[in-house]
Order: C-alpha cells, then sequence, then structure tokens
C-alpha cells in the first residue's frame, strides 16, 4: 500500500464486500502512518462497492488526527465510478479534508507532489 512518500491503493475486480474492507484497511494504514499523502486509483466498474470510501475516510478524520496537508487522490477506471468519487470528492472537502478527482495519473501525482502549476486543486 505505501509508495513512493504516499499510500496508494489500485484496486482490481473487486466484489462490494471486498471495496469495503480495503476502504477501511487505507483508512486504518492513513492512521497508523500518519500519512499526508494518498492516492486511490479504481480498477473496475462497481460504483456501490466504492460508495464506502466517505464512510472510511468519515471515520477516519472523526476519529483521528490526520495530519492538516492530508491530500487524497482519487482516480476513477469509469464514468459511474466518477460519479461517486466526484460525490466522495464534495462530502469529504465539506469535512475539511482535501480531496481532488482526477482524469489521469499523472495529474494525481502531480498534485500529491506539490508540481500542480495552478487551477482548482492548487493547494
Amino acid at each position: 500500500m505505501e509508495h513512493a512518500g504516499y499510500v496508494r491503493v489500485d484496486f482490481g475486480g473487486c466484489s462490494a464486500a471486498d471495496l469495503r474492507e480495503v476502504y477501511r484497511e487505507f483508512a486504518a494504514v492513513c492512521v497508523d502512518r500518519q500519512a499526508n499523502r494518498a492516492l486511490l486509483k479504481a480498477g473496475d466498474d462497481y460504483p456501490p462497492g466504492h460508495q464506502a470510501l466517505s464512510g472510511a475516510l468519515h471515520t477516519m478524520a472523526r476519529h483521528a488526527a490526520l495530519p492538516a496537508d492530508f491530500k487524497l487522490a482519487l482516480m476513477a477506471s469509469t464514468a459511474p465510478v466518477e460519479a461517486v468519487y466526484r460525490e466522495a470528492q464534495e462530502r469529504l472537502r465539506i469535512a475539511g479534508l482535501n480531496a481532488w478527482v482526477f482524469l489521469s495519473e499523472e495529474e494525481a501525482l502531480d498534485w500529491l507532489e506539490g508540481r500542480s502549476i495552478g487551477g482548482q486543486t492548487a493547494s
């Protein structure tokens, strides 16, 4: 899960139960390691399973002290998963988490590593 200074999860074809468990484990790893950067890269087309993301991260945000500079990049594999991730982005940002959806891994990594020049994600 940890990759070049950030937590990274690449999903393959997972069942809904697998997705929920991976999201719970992801949240635990971020808290245990006090990670300040993370990338979630969806790899299947099961949008309902990805809705577990919000629950896991809301729990993480409420019950653990995340670093103030915590950044979460979300990469969707399909339009339906992107819609779920965009809903999650909105809820997470309202909760105070710096989360953004990206369409390419290059953009996501540029943002995570502070190489973004501008735009809405320049944070």
